[in-house]
């Protein structure tokens, strides 16, 4: 064989395997495939997405992309699948990627039996899949919002100004710890002083009562004295003291006379001791008294005076509450503050602005809302059951229907964690009802500090606050308010 033969068969075969490979590789065909079958769907958009990229079932590819053309403003993809995949009539494909920047794919749910078999020559149905541009689309979103939360704070807290509403605070709750102090040093300088004088008393009668039995001995032995003296005074005396109970015997026999008389229901004053009706109607308002100052002696009343200042608002609440309990699990309380009401005011004004698109002036109404505080003295009064440490309210509270819940812990109630409700009719000036949440530790006897949360329902008069107070049990208003009873 001659050189140039063998070399021409050599070339000859390289490109037949040339040929092949590049069949192979590129998946070329001369003529479609007898097991697939075509069918086409629409996706919005499918970056990433080639021709022969794969369809999977599970992760299994089933299929491949043949064409991706522009129908109108959705992307037409033409799918070859296998015939042994069948489709049911909830089938749908969606655009996925194998990791986060792997190859995209197409992935079909072919549906279930129950729905019967998929319509011919109709799109699949189409839904859009987690791509990186949605995840990063996502992540921008955050971004934003955490942005917005720190500029909020920011502005509420951050520099000079946030810092010294901090220091006027803390510098309030400074001032009235120290005047609570003080009070209480002030009242137990007056018990000591009370102390002091009833041991000066005591030791005065120490001192005083020896010389006055001397001297009742001494007022003794004159007496004796003289009535040795003036015994034959002392005769005459005796018969006249003799004469005078002759007269006494005689009035005792008219004082019998009259009481027989009064035994018989005789006069008015007999048939008032005698009348069985009179003496009941006596004895009835004898047991109400009793029982009415019975039940005050039971009664517990509890006075309760705080204060605290509103951060917001730049104001005070000063209030009393008075709690009246007839008994541990139930009472009626009785509230008078002075409150800093936050208002919100809406204006409207009409300003001159360019048009961004025209380049015009046009009229633009500018909205603008502020929050005032009005001082405003209110009254509530509400009914209080309690059921083990919770403590259940309702009624007025600060001149409007409402009511809230009480946690009372610790020993003597000294940790208080509660959510009051009231004013639930929607006006401008507060879209939603007002909701105060208080919590308060009473830290030595009866003084106790506050912090808590007004208006958290409503974000343009939200408000915090801080302050303390006193609490006590007050005996003389229970007896006073007994003794007006008792005297009605």
């Amino acid at each position: 064989m001659k050189l140039e033969t063998r070399v021409g068969m050599f070339f000859t075969a390289g490109i037949a395997v040339i040929g092949f490979l590049i069949f192979r590789t590129e998946k070329l065909e001369f003529v479609g495939k007898s097991d697939q079958a075509a069918i086409y769907t629409y996706f919005d958009q499918v970056a990433g997405l080639n021709q022969q990229s794969a369809v999977r079932v599970a992760g299994v590819k089933v299929g491949e992309v043949r064409s991706i053309v522009l129908d109108g403003s959705k992307a037409k993809i033409l799918l070859h699948l296998s015939n042994a995949i069948p489709l049911y009539g909830d089938a749908v494909v969606s655009l996925g990627s194998i990791g986060i920047l792997g190859e995209k794919f197409i992935d079909l749910d072919p549906g279930h039996v129950t729905k019967g078999s998929f319509p011919p020559n109709q799109p699949l149905p189409s839904k859009a899949g987690v791509s990186l541009d949605n995840l990063m689309e996502t992540m921008a979103d955050i971004g934003k919002n955490v942005k917005g939360i720190t500029q909020a704070l920011n502005e509420s807290i951050g520099g000079e100004q946030g810092r010294q509403k901090l220091d006027e605070i803390v510098d309030n709750i400074r001032v009235l710890t120290a005047e609570f102090r003080g009070m209480a040093q002030e009242n137990h300088g007056a018990i000591n002083h009370t102390m002091a004088n009833v041991e000066a008393i005591s030791a005065d009668l120490r001192d005083k009562l020896p010389k006055l039995a001397q001297q009742f001995e001494a007022v003794g032995r004159n007496l004796n004295a003289i009535l040795e003296e003036n015994r034959p005074e002392l005769k005459g005396a005796m018969g006249d003291v003799r004469k005078l109970a002759q007269s006494f015997q005689g009035t005792a026999e008219n004082l019998k006379v009259l009481t027989a008389r009064m035994n018989n229901g005789e006069g008015t004053i007999g048939k008032l001791l005698n009348d069985e009706t009179t003496i009941k109607k006596i004895n009835e308002a004898v047991d109400n008294v009793n029982s009415m100052l019975g039940g005050f002696n039971k009664m517990d009343f509890r006075l309760d005076m705080g204060g605290a200042q509103w951060d917001k608002r730049k104001d005070s609440r000063v209030g009393l509450d008075i709690e009246i309990a007839p008994r541990p699990d139930y009472w009626y309380a009785l509230g008078f503050a002075s409150t800093p009401d936050g208002k919100i005011n809406q204006s409207t004004r009409t300003v001159t602005k360019l048009d961004p698109v025209t380049g015009l002036p046009v009229l633009v109404e500018e909205k603008t809302q502020t929050v005032t505080a009005d001082q405003a003295f209110t009254v509530s009064a509400q009914f209080a059951k309690r059921i083990g440490p919770m403590v259940f309210s309702a009624g007025i509270v600060e001149g409007k229907g409402g009511g809230g819940f009480e946690l009372r812990t610790l020993e003597g109630d000294r940790l208080r964690l509660g959510v009051l409700a009231y004013d639930f009719v929607k006006r401008d000036d507060k879209p939603n009802p007002r909701y105060r949440f208080t919590s308060s530790y009473q830290f030595w006897k009866g003084a106790y500090v506050q912090a808590g949360v007004q208006d958290f329902g409503n974000k343009d008069l939200r408000s915090v606050f801080f302050g303390g107070g006193l609490r006590w049990k007050d005996d003389d208003l229970k007896k006073m308010i007994g003794l007006a009873g008792a005297s009605k």
